[in-house]
């Protein structure tokens, strides 16, 4: 497969209905394993409350079920929604916008889509409790209005950056597969 890049390109979020219909056209979008910068950086993490944002068909929610974890994966399409829940782990359907929830110890976002704004920013730092970890991850590339590791590290006003890094991607099939690097950010709740 030919080396892809996203350097100079202007990532716009997909709406629920496009990605509803990118579920619904096929049995797997994705390639069924959970990310490896999940693996990663929750390893050794001890197991608590985490939240999925962006769950899609729930590989990483399992992952983190799996390891102890009390999981709850959001995502606004509602077949991914219950792919996730035919993994066994509680999921629902729902726009980050309008999520509500108690803090969580871990919340996890790979390639979703929070709006760069300050308000969006606030509601993502709510949701991770005290001593708690975010780890977001997207691809490499620039965008306007999707939060990206970069911008969000630089506007988070109550979490404290502990890691942001670009990572080469080593994956092989699902429908990301042909993006080689990621930004990775991780934060922590002062």
């Amino acid at each position: 497969m030919p080396e892809h890049s996203h350097q100079g390109h202007r990532g716009t979020a997909p709406s629920a209905q496009e990605m509803e219909e990118r579920y619904r056209a096929t049995a797997q979008v994705w390639s069924g394993s959970p990310n490896a910068m999940l693996v990663d950086h929750v390893s050794d993490l001890p197991a608590g409350t985490a939240l999925d944002i962006g769950c899609g068909e729930g590989a990483d929610a399992q992952w983190l079920h799996e390891r102890g974890w009390q999981v709850l994966g959001i995502d606004f399409a509602p077949t991914a929604v219950a792919r996730t829940k035919a993994r066994g782990v509680p999921a629902e359907v729902a726009t980050f916008d309008e999520f509500s929830h108690a803090p969580f110890d871990l919340v996890t976002v790979h390639y979703g889509s929070v709006r760069a704004t300050a308000g969006e920013v606030a509601l993502l730092e709510k949701l991770v409790g005290p001593g708690g970890t975010l780890l977001y991850v997207h691809h490499d590339m620039e965008s306007e209005e999707i939060a990206m590791p970069e911008w969000l590290a630089e506007n988070l006003t109550e979490l404290t950056v502990q890691t942001l890094r670009r990572s080469p991607r080593h994956v092989t099939s699902g429908a990301g597969a042909h993006h080689t690097s990621d930004v990775v950010l991780v934060a922590k709740r002062r």
